[in-house]
């Protein structure tokens, strides 16, 4: 029995050891590729580490300023949704937690089951409607789709950490002549900052990262994220994989210092909030 309690911990470190090698292969995979000659990209045996490191690939991608717009098309957009989805989602989520009306229940669970839909299958009715009111390859109009996918994720975070705010504390205020906005920015958000940035970096991660809806609502080079924008590099003269690690790996630094920044917000949002809700 003692040597079984001895093995099992040693069994759980190197099943998250492989876990986690396992998932950054890919991106140590990437940064060497993007830090390799162009010549030894397709060296034959591949070299894991490259024995002469370049940054041809990366001076390609900053000077390329069809490149920097996107990754400007991506801030702006990204940045927007955020804002604007803290913003409805922290009213929407405080009126679901103190505001009790008939069908509060069910709205709120048909608000959740609205992420139970596949993509694929929001792309037509997405498409149509920013047609007919005349969005369609527009920024604004990408932004009110993004923050048709996070919202509900949103309020719902959100709701559960309103419900754990105290209504005395509330009461109190009132008594002391508090508006309900002033209840809202004095009491309850302060309170549940940490659940407002995990939010922010969950709307802020997903519009940074989403590629479907970014590559259909929009058409030219205009409006286009980088996250569409890396698909360039694959063109009829094949793969520039150098480029395109390059890019990749410098799309991905916002949204992994972002995440590095508030983890413990992140982590604890999603728990508290989805176990509360």
């Amino acid at each position: 029995m003692h040597r079984k309690k001895q093995i099992y911990p040693i069994l759980i470190y190197i099943s998250a050891v492989l876990v986690c090698a396992f998932s950054l292969f890919p991106i140590l995979w990437a940064l060497s590729t993007s830090l390799k000659p162009e010549a030894m990209i397709f060296s034959q045996p591949p070299q894991w580490i490259p024995k002469k490191i370049s940054l041809e690939h990366y001076k390609g991608v900053v000077g390329d300023a069809r490149m920097m717009k996107y990754f400007l098309n991506s801030f702006i957009t990204a940045a927007s949704s955020t804002v604007i989805a803290l913003i409805i989602g922290i009213l929407g989520a405080y009126g679901f937690s103190r505001y009790k009306f008939p069908g509060n229940k069910t709205l709120m669970i048909s608000i959740l089951l609205t992420r139970m839909l596949p993509r694929v299958a929001l792309i037509v009715p997405f498409f149509i409607t920013l047609k007919k009111i005349n969005l369609y390859n527009t920024r604004p109009g990408l932004i009110l789709v993004f923050l048709i996918i996070t919202m509900p994720l949103s309020i719902w975070l959100l709701k559960g950490f309103f419900d754990g705010i105290p209504y005395e504390m509330e009461e109190a205020a009132t008594v002391d002549g508090c508006s309900v906005i002033g209840i809202l920015l004095k009491i309850v958000v302060p309170i549940t900052l940490p659940a407002i940035a995990s939010v922010g970096m969950y709307v802020f991660i997903t519009a940074w990262n989403e590629f479907l809806f970014a590559l259909t609502m929009t058409k030219g080079m205009e409006l286009r994220t980088i996250s569409v924008g890396l698909a360039f590099f694959i063109d009829e003269f094949g793969v520039r994989w150098g480029k395109l690690m390059a890019a990749s790996i410098l799309m991905s630094i916002p949204a992994i210092l972002v995440f590095s920044l508030f983890q413990k917000s992140l982590i604890k949002g999603l728990s508290e909030g989805s176990v509360k809700g």
